[in-house]
């Protein structure tokens, strides 16, 4: 391109490094194609602000554009030399100099401008990682503590095949993806979510090569009310069960355990049956407790013969109290 760098940024030939950097912020912002698009001079108008940045802010291409003008390319590949023995050589813009560039809360079409720019530099394809997916799933309790699977379908980013995944054609931002170096596509496959899982657990899948997050929701049980990996539930026994001590059966996710209630076991009364519980995520042979609350089933329907026994108990214990 043959215009002034100077008056391309709008600055003055003694602008300083600060000022031809402002210059350029600005005017970026403006031209950028990703915010004009529809315009056709808004693409050249913005690589002739890119070049004059990129000869102007190196203090090397600057003096030889000060010195040879227009000719300043032919005089650099002409071995012109420069201070301390150095030539001067190409370079892209650099994002780590321009942080107050980032931060300005324009969000992805900076990244994109960045990404178009380094493009000049890359010595082959170097494709964009997609993005990870974030996909809620919803178990039951027996799922998660068994372990699962589900048919998935998400809209994938896959690397575009216009560009390979790059981003950029011949320094251009690549019309098919728009720079982003990725399509969207359905994907589609049958992903295993592990034993253990909970409320929150993330999961990370790969069907069809696209990265999905699964973000585990349990659903309440009827039964059992779980706190990590334990367990809790409540069942219901005789009253003279309790009082004289008998087995009792319990439910857990795998089948029904025997408990034996000591004598005179108290309404209320906790107990702990081990490995009864969860699986640990990540090692699924360590479990969990399973915390069983009894609660006494008092009778009805008393016939006279058992009225008449638990009269005789009150009596009974009446009497014992009365001594």
């Amino acid at each position: 391109m043959a215009s002034d760098y100077y008056n391309v940024l709008g600055i003055d030939r003694n602008a300083g490094e600060k000022e031809v950097r402002a210059a350029f912020r600005k005017l970026a912002r403006k031209y950028h194609p990703d915010i004009n698009r529809g315009e056709a001079n808004a693409t050249e108008r913005f690589k002739e602000i890119n070049e004059a940045h990129e000869v102007l802010s190196n203090p090397d291409s600057r003096r030889l554009y000060d010195r040879y003008g227009d000719n300043w390319r032919d005089a650099q590949r002409g071995g012109a030399p420069f201070q301390g023995g150095r030539r001067w050589r190409t370079e892209t813009i650099d994002p780590e100099a321009f942080e107050d560039f980032f931060s300005s809360g324009s969000g992805g079409f900076f990244d994109s401008f960045f990404r178009t720019a380094r493009g000049t530099r890359q010595r082959g394809p170097s494709a964009q990682r997609p993005l990870a997916i974030e996909q809620p799933v919803e178990l039951t309790l027996e799922e998660a503590f068994h372990g699962t699977t589900r048919a998935l379908q998400v809209a994938g980013q896959m690397p575009c095949s216009a560009c390979n995944g790059v981003g950029v054609i011949s320094r251009q931002a690549c019309r098919a993806c728009l720079g982003q170096g990725y399509s969207y596509q359905p994907v589609r496959g049958e992903v295993s979510i592990p034993a253990g899982v909970d409320n929150g657990s993330r999961v990370r899948v790969s069907p069809g090569g696209q990265q999905v997050v699964l973000v585990v929701t349990v659903q309440p049980h009827l039964r059992f009310e779980r706190k990590g990996e334990d367990l809790s539930t409540e069942i219901t026994v005789p009253v003279y069960d309790a009082i004289l001590g008998a087995e009792a059966v319990v439910p857990t996710l795998t089948g029904q355990v025997a408990l034996k209630l000591p004598p005179e076991s108290q309404n209320g009364r906790v107990f702990r049956l081990g490995r009864q519980g969860m699986p640990k995520l990540g090692a699924p042979s360590e479990r969990g407790n399973l915390f069983v609350t009894i609660r006494t089933e008092l009778p009805t329907d008393l016939s006279d013969e058992e009225r008449g026994m638990f009269e005789r108990l009150r009596e009974i214990r009446g009497n014992s109290g009365g001594e």
